[in-house]
């Protein structure tokens, strides 16, 4: 007999003008007590970090503390770590992030720790999404998954880039997909306790990528990870590029490593442009 599983919605309850999720936590109940396992689900709110108030307390937190939260200063990367992360940017978009990507990176990854001390799946929900009438059912179906050991992480969500995508069918109800751009979304998802510990140990050294682009890089954390043929969760369509922090007060060092990592992105875009041609010309051969 399985326990409670948590559901945790990343909210920002002190950001002024921030979005009202009474709406959601009454629709979560209202589908949970009316599912066949009303006592399977617990919901709870979880307080996101907000990357620029805590800017201003000098870092996101005691184990990652980056570059830009401490003003540009001395704590810049080891040079061992150069070749680490100049690896991840010829694998995935990387460059230094907004601070409103920080704390949307910090949110997720206290999260991960909290499934790896619960030691059982959790739940994670952004607090923009609208769970569809069979969000429950899915989410069962998506758990058994999980503790079968099938997979490590499941999307609840669909949502296919038209171009740099492949896809594959795993099962009557799970998909393969992978982007190399990555960034398909973090709205929501189920997490196993052995994801989490891949997520947590393949972590850069400093978040040079967006929360998503990491999730999405499996090639870089090994998680096995499946998306939902039908949907559980509705969200609104990724924006295609979201603006990364500016480079204009970078110095010395610090600023050498952007362009670096700038450089090797754009290695990237030019092989996967150069692959994405190839599929069309040749993929009904």
């Amino acid at each position: 007999m399985y326990t409670q599983t948590p559901i945790y919605i990343i909210h920002l309850s002190a950001r002024p003008g921030e979005r009202d999720v009474a709406p959601l936590l009454w629709h979560l109940d209202y589908l949970l007590k009316r599912s066949r396992t009303p006592d399977a689900f617990c919901i709870e709110l979880f307080e996101g970090i907000d990357g620029k108030e805590d800017f201003a307390k000098g870092g996101i937190t005691a184990a990652h503390t980056h570059p830009i939260l401490n003003d540009f200063a001395t704590n810049l990367p080891k040079r061992a770590d150069y070749l680490k992360l100049m690896r991840l940017a010829l694998k995935s978009v990387a460059n230094f992030q907004s601070l409103g990507q920080l704390g949307c990176f910090a949110s997720h990854y206290l999260l991960w720790q909290k499934c790896v001390a619960l030691q059982k799946p959790i739940i994670v929900l952004e607090d923009d999404v609208l769970p569809a009438f069979d969000f429950y059912e899915k989410c069962h179906l998506s758990l058994e998954a999980i503790r079968s050991g099938q997979v490590e992480l499941v999307r609840l969500f669909s949502l296919y880039f038209k171009g740099y995508q492949i896809k594959s069918t795993v099962t009557h109800y799970f998909d393969w997909i992978f982007s190399p751009y990555g960034g398909m979304g973090t709205q929501g998802y189920i997490l196993s306790p052995q994801g989490a510990q891949k997520l947590l140990k393949a972590c850069p050294p400093q978040w040079v990528l967006p929360v998503d682009n990491y999730m999405d890089a499996h090639y870089t954390h090994h998680v096995k990870t499946l998306t939902l043929k039908s949907y559980a969760l509705l969200v609104e369509p990724a924006p295609t590029q979201v603006p990364h922090a500016s480079t204009q007060h970078f110095r010395g060092k610090l600023k050498n490593l952007s362009w670096l990592l700038r450089l090797c992105n754009y290695v990237l875009k030019t092989r996967l442009r150069c692959y994405h041609l190839f599929h069309l010309l040749f993929r009904r051969f």
